[in-house]
C-alpha cells in the first residue's frame, strides 16, 4: 500500500493514455496501491503491455484499446470496466497529444481539431461517461485530469495544446460544481515539463529551447513521470475527501517564478 493514500485498495480506476509516460507511471502507482487498473491506449498492444507490467508486479489490471475522442470507444471502455470490475471509482484523464510545434497562424484547422479532439473533447467524453455510472451507483468517486502549466500560461507555438489545457482547467471547475451533489470530486494536476516521449525531441534535439525551459524552472530540471503520481494518488484517495474543483500544480516552481 502506498503511504498517504487511504481508501484506494480494491477501488477501480481507469487511466486513459495509461501505457506511456505520466499515464504509465500513474497506472503502476495505482497497481501498487492495490487498485484494479484499467489501462487504455489507442494501440491495443501498448495497453496490454502496461497491464501485464502491473500484474507482473502483483497488481490487478487489464488493457483496453480506446480512442478517447470517439464516443463509441469511450462508451465501450466504461461498459467493459463495469462488466469486469462492477464499478469505476476513479478516472484519470491522461490521454493527450502535442504533435505540432508551429506559430499559430501556420496551424491548420485539421491540426487544431485533432489536438482538441483528443486533449479536451476526450476529457469531456470520458468524464461524462464515467460520471453517469458514478451517479447511478450513488457512491461518489474521483475524476482527475492531467492538465499542464500550459493551461495557465502561454507556451509559444503550442496554441492548440494550450487551448485544450486551459479548457481542461475550466471544465474541471464546472464538473466539480455540477457533480458535487453526487459526491463526485473533480480535480486537475498540472505538471510543467516531464521526461516523457512527448518532450524527447526538445530534450535531445533542441538544446537552446531545453536550456530556456530549465531556466524557467526553479528546481532546474524536468520532472520524472513518477514525480507526478503523488499528486494523483492524493486526489484519488480519501485524504482528499474535501478537495474538489482544484488544480494542483506539480511544476518545479514554474508558476512561482
Amino acid at each position: 500500500m502506498v503511504l498517504g493514500t487511504p481508501g484506494l485498495k480494491g477501488k477501480v480506476a481507469i487511466v486513459t493514455g495509461g501505457s506511456r509516460g505520466i499515464g504509465r507511471a500513474i497506472s503502476l502507482a495505482f497497481g501498487q496501491a492495490g487498485m484494479n487498473v484499467v489501462v487504455t491506449s489507442r494501440v491495443r498492444e501498448n495497453a496490454a503491455a502496461a497491464a501485464s507490467e502491473i500484474t507482473q508486479r502483483g497488481g490487478v489490471a487489464v488493457g483496453i484499446s480506446t480512442d478517447v475522442g470517439n464516443p463509441g470507444d469511450v462508451a465501450r471502455l466504461v461498459n467493459e470496466a463495469k462488466e469486469r470490475y462492477g464499478a469505476v471509482d476513479v478516472l484519470v484523464n491522461c490521454a493527450g497529444i502535442s504533435p505540432y510545434l508551429k506559430s499559430t497562424e501556420k496551424m491548420t484547422l485539421e491540426e487544431w481539431e485533432e489536438v482538441l479532439r483528443t486533449n479536451l473533447t476526450g476529457t469531456f467524453l470520458c468524464s461524462t461517461e464515467v460520471a453517469r455510472l458514478m451517479i447511478a451507483r450513488q457512491r461518489g468517486g474521483s475524476i482527475i485530469s492531467i492538465a499542464s502549466v500550459g493551461g495557465s500560461v502561454a507556451l509559444p507555438r503550442l496554441a492548440a495544446y494550450c487551448a485544450a489545457k486551459h479548457g481542461i482547467l475550466g471544465l474541471t471547475k464546472v464538473m466539480a460544481v455540477d457533480w458535487a451533489k453526487y459526491g463526485i470530486r473533480v480535480n486537475a494536476v498540472a505538471p510543467a515539463y516531464v521526461e516523457t516521449d512527448m518532450t524527447l525531441a526538445i530534450r535531445e534535439k533542441s538544446p537552446k529551447i531545453c536550456e530556456d525551459l530549465l531556466r524557467k524552472t526553479p528546481l532546474g530540471r524536468f520532472a520524472k513521470p513518477e514525480e507526478i503520481t503523488g499528486a494523483v494518488l492524493y486526489l484519488a484517495s480519501d485524504a482528499a475527501s474535501y478537495v474538489t474543483g482544484q488544480t494542483l500544480f506539480v511544476d518545479g516552481g514554474w508558476l512561482a517564478l
